[in-house]
């Protein structure tokens, strides 16, 4: 059994795309030096206290890495307004998150992001910043291999929206407000383009009992990049991985991918 480390917990801020402060914590274990940085973005309308981020993210630290989780701009302990952001600002946000990391420790070696916040990692890792050449691994969680694919969920305020109105999309029983530039913002993503020339190895992760992602994303996914590629899956997971059980086998597969 691999040995556990205590681990210490700091709350922290910076600035996200729009200059509103956004609110994080970076796990590390406090025994010993950390084997390398981790930055892990949560899901379209989550925050960082979700199940599958905060979970993962202890034990990740607990094995021995230190690991950036933060809140996307609008949503959880963060500033700003959600219905002025998109998927672009998910992206930009994540560099904000890797611009902090490299000034006040070290560059990210390895970015893990659940369902959008997946997505987002990937086109981030592409857009040639500094503070993200030294990503070496991308892991997705039951992520969507193209941005345009959460317009799906809109349900009837796609309607509006596309009439140059805002609307309110409903997400686990709670309103979040849209306006119609998400619909063009999502929509104007090629991931094929986008991800052109990417070496970086990916593992894609799927849930294997998701309402939500389909299974050929996971297998779209591995195709953007021509260096190591590796699919797996979590029998019987929901899209949260909230299976105790489930989390446990999401994180071990994680652990040994980047051993």
């Amino acid at each position: 059994m691999k040995e556990k480390f205590k681990i210490q917990s700091r709350k922290v801020r910076f600035e996200g795309f729009d200059g509103s402060q956004l609110r994080a914590i970076l796990e590390f274990p406090s025994e010993i030096v950390p084997q390398q940085y981790v930055i892990v973005s949560h899901c379209f309308t989550c925050s960082k206290q979700t199940l599958t981020t905060a979970r993962l993210s202890r034990g990740l630290a607990q094995a021995g890495l230190a690991v950036l989780r933060f809140d996307f701009t609008g949503l959880g302990e963060s500033e700003g307004i959600f219905a002025d952001t998109h998927f672009s600002s998910m992206v930009k946000d994540i560099e904000c998150a890797a611009d902090w990391l490299s000034a006040h420790y070290e560059p990210a070696g390895i970015l893990i992001g659940h369902s959008m916040g997946g997505t987002a990692s990937l086109a981030a890792v592409q857009n040639a910043r500094a503070s993200l050449s030294r990503v070496k691994k991308i892991i997705t969680l039951a992520s969507p291999a193209n941005p345009a694919h959460v317009l799906h969920h809109f349900g009837p305020a796609m309607d509006k929206l596309k009439q140059g109105e805002n609307a309110q999309i409903m997400v686990a029983g709670q309103a979040y407000p849209v306006k119609p530039d998400f619909i063009g913002d999502v929509e104007s993503y090629d991931m094929d383009k986008q991800m052109r020339g990417c070496e970086i190895s990916i593992m894609a992760i799927r849930a294997g009992e998701d309402g939500l992602i389909g299974p050929q994303d996971a297998k779209q996914i591995l195709k953007y990049t021509g260096s190591e590629s590796l699919l797996r899956e979590v029998g019987g997971a929901d899209h949260l991985f909230s299976d105790r059980n489930h989390a446990a086998l999401l994180l071990s597969y994680v652990l040994d991918w980047i051993a």
